[in-house]
């Protein structure tokens, strides 16, 4: 995701430039399939004993969240234009990156989580 955030931030910042519009466009498509394989991977982790559910929910989320942030976009791209489309694209993953982070800190002072199924 951090991957994402400054593929996003870096064409707000040089998108003006066509090879840096590349560069981080490339970042930006890099970042697309592990960060989908990562949340697969924690979603069968904590699968409640089905896996095709939690393959569905996984693939139901990230669906969502590409329709959402589409929604984002149709409403910030009239009123700021195309850079700030990705300004604001990049601050929520910067965001979504601090609650990740904040979320692993917070499970590592606890201690790790058993699951009461096995």
């Amino acid at each position: 995701m951090a991957t994402q955030a400054v593929g996003m931030l870096g064409l707000y910042a040089f998108g003006a430039h066509p090879v840096a519009a590349v560069l981080f466009l490339v970042l930006m498509g890099g970042a697309l399939d592990p960060v989908f394989m990562t949340t697969q991977n924690a979603m069968l982790h904590c699968a409640p004993g089905r896996t095709d559910i939690a393959l569905a929910a996984n693939s139901g989320a990230y669906n969502a969240g590409i329709a959402a942030g589409a929604a984002l976009g149709g409403l910030v791209l009239p009123l700021a234009g195309v850079r700030s489309t990705f300004l604001a694209g990049g601050l929520l993953t910067v965001g979504s990156c601090a609650v990740l982070l904040g979320g692993r800190l917070l499970r590592g002072r606890r201690g790790p989580e058993r699951s009461a199924r096995r």
